[in-house]
This record gives C-alpha cells, structure tokens and sequence, in this order.
C-alpha cells in the first residue's frame, strides 16, 4: 500500500457463492452478529465486508486470516492489533460494498443507494450547514447533492474514528481540503474529500489525510 490509497468494490451479486463457502473466516462474534440480522440483504451485506476484508487484509499482508487480530475503539472503529499502521474503513449499500484501504494514514468511506422515494427535507435542514443547505435546494439536482454531502460527512467522520455526531452541522465537506476542527478530532488535521457518483444511483465518498497522493482503484 505504501503511501497509496486503495478503494476496492465488491458487487454482492456477483459473490454470494462466498458466504457459504467463506463463512468459516468469521469469529464467533461476527456469526452471531450475522444471525441477528432479519433480512438476508442485510445479512449479505454484512457477511460479505467482513469476509473480504479479511481476504483483502491477509492479501496486502501475506499472512493467513486467522492471524487477523481485530480491536474496536469506544465507538466501534476497527483497528488490527498485530498491525496497527495499516488502516481500512467499510461501507455497503444496495448492491454494492466498498472498502478502503492505507498504510499510516487514517481513511475513511461512504456509499449509499440514492433511494428516490425518501423524504429528505428534516435530513437536510436538521445534517447540514446553512451553506450546504443553500446549495442542495438550490441546485438543479437537490437529492444528488444531498447525498453527495451526506456520504462526505459520513466518510470523514469514520475517518476520524468519532462515528455520527449531533453537531453534523459544523462539520463542513466542500471541495478539496477541509480542515477539521480540534474539538471532532482531538487535534487539527486536514482531510481531503471528495466525491464521485456510481451507476447513477449510488453516491460514493472518500475521506483520507491530506499526505496521501496517490488513488488506486479495484474491483473483486
């Protein structure tokens, strides 16, 4: 990985032959967790990221799955206890899971299936800043942007590791670098976001440091 960014995309039609032929690589845990689920997309989606971020993982690493020792922070990120410089983030939505990859730099993902029958107005005036708000009714294409800055807040913010907050209003995601706030973050730092739509029904969003320079992109 280097000081590269890697973004892989697995389209679950294409690999639910994989559950039950990889479901071995999950821990107790994770199986427990995948038998809670009441519907069996979800459960797909779930399955699947953790069966190819394990796969991926071991891929980059040259180590068996088994090796793969997971710890979660106090709002659920996931780190690798035997391999702590390298940093991942997970998202799925629809048909589709994507999965982030760097080595040293935090990262962070957001996919979401731009549902068209969702009444987003409380989203947008309760998530977004007023410039954002103004931009997003403004626009030719309300819901494409609205989700545009959604995935963005969403990405960042897995990025930093504090997962959703109630202040996602002071949480600004324009074009380019964005610098986050001492207070979100523990420090100041600054990230790079931006954004690209899938298929033209999936927004996708990637949060990284600003030190990473190099995108590479995959598909399973």
């Amino acid at each position: 990985m280097l000081n590269h960014f890697d973004l892989w995309r697995i389209h679950i039609p294409d690999h639910l032959d994989a559950i039950e032929r990889e479901i071995g690589l999950l821990v107790e845990a994770e199986q427990k967790r995948s038998d809670s689920y009441v519907r069996q997309e979800d459960r797909n989606r779930y399955v699947l990221g953790k069966i190819y971020l394990k796969k991926l993982l071991s891929s980059y690493l040259k180590t068996d799955p088994s090796e793969l020792e997971f710890k979660y922070s106090d709002q659920q990120k996931p780190t690798l206890e035997n391999f702590p410089w390298v940093h991942f983030n997970v998202s799925h939505s629809g048909d589709y899971i994507i999965i982030g990859f760097a080595n040293k730099w935090s990262v962070g993902v957001d996919i979401e299936q731009m549902t068209p029958n969702v009444d987003l107005y409380n989203m947008i005036i309760n998530c977004m800043s007023s410039t954002e708000v103004s931009v997003i009714l403004n626009s030719e294409m309300p819901r494409q942007m609205f989700y545009k800055y959604w995935t963005r807040k969403e990405a960042l913010l897995k990025g930093l590791g504090i997962g959703l907050t109630d202040r996602l209003k002071d949480i600004s995601c324009s074009d380019g670098l964005n610098l986050v706030p001492i207070e979100f973050s523990g420090f100041a730092s600054t990230w790079k976001v931006w954004s690209f739509e899938m298929e033209d029904s999936y927004s996708v969003s990637i949060a990284h440091d600003a030190a990473i320079r190099v995108m590479r992109f995959y598909e399973v």
